[in-house]
């Protein structure tokens, strides 16, 4: 009678054959960032710092009150979306926002535009937990209209910040609208995910030109497809309904849209997304 091998002799010899047929596994659970709750301030952004301000505190007032981690404004919600402004008065209101994150112990995604070494950049400036300064993204894709006022960014496309790594965006870097710009679409989000970026915040000061909101929604969408990732929106609030609304998109669908008019500021969730290393 032949010896058989005993069962744990084969399974340890069949258990690394198996194992390297196998697709990798998907993360488990435990690897996956906890679920972000970010308040969006869809405010009016006018011409005057001053102006501002009490927008900005009002709405990190409500952050503080819904426990969020983090807080976005629109493209240039601080200074306001233009370049004459008091880079002085900026400066000294930033210091101040710095503060009221380390009061609230939240994240700011903020829009503002800012003068350094005698030129002019759209930015957004991501304040952490403590007050300190975690990035800065300078627009690249620029509008006609941007580029009579700002130099085109070259900041990275990718920071890290509380243990994520986020991509930010500022309006026509996403679009590329046909008529507003040259182009071509460097296609920055995908450039984002390929970075390793695991959510991508979209800071938004586009108007109310309603034939503009399927272009800009329908490519939101298509570019969070595209990212593997969500794109967080905030853009800034009108008296008529915006043509792009605040919210979070994830696969071709938003999962949370704000309402369209007026001023909004709500505390939403969004899900980091795991890359693989």
């Amino acid at each position: 009678m032949k010896k058989l091998f005993p069962i744990t002799v084969v399974g340890a010899i069949l258990a690394p054959l198996v194992a390297g047929w196998l697709p990798a596994a998907e993360p488990a659970p435990a690897d996956r960032p906890a679920v972000q709750r970010i308040t969006l301030a869809q405010i009016r952004v006018g011409r005057d710092v001053d102006d501002n301000l009490p927008r900005i505190r009002a709405a990190f007032a409500q952050a503080k009150k819904d426990k969020a981690g983090w807080i976005m404004f629109p493209e240039g919600a601080l200074s306001g979306y233009h370049d004459n402004y008091d880079q002085v008065r900026v400066a000294a209101a930033l210091t101040e926002v710095m503060g009221l994150c380390r009061d609230a112990r939240l994240i700011a995604v903020l829009g503002t535009c800012w003068q350094e070494n005698g030129q002019t950049t759209n930015e957004i400036q991501i304040i952490d937990a403590d007050g300190k300064l975690a990035g800065r993204y300078a627009k690249r894709c620029l509008t006609y209209g941007d580029a009579r006022h700002f130099k085109v960014g070259d900041t990275p496309l990718v920071h890290q910040v509380n243990g994520l790594k986020v991509g930010t965006l500022i309006c026509n870097d996403l679009w590329v609208t046909p008529g507003f710009t040259d182009g071509p679409n460097p296609h920055l989000t995908l450039q984002q995910a390929r970075a390793g970026a695991q959510v991508i915040f979209h800071a938004v000061n586009s108007g109310s030109n309603a034939k503009y909101r399927e272009y800009h929604e329908s490519n939101l969408k298509v570019r969070s497809a595209e990212a593997k990732c969500p794109i967080v929106i905030v853009n800034a609030a009108a008296d008529e309904p915006v043509n792009c609304a605040s919210g979070v998109v994830v696969d071709f669908e938003y999962v949370k849209a704000l309402p369209t008019k007026g001023e909004v500021v709500e505390t939403v969730t969004f899900q980091p997304v795991v890359r693989q290393r």
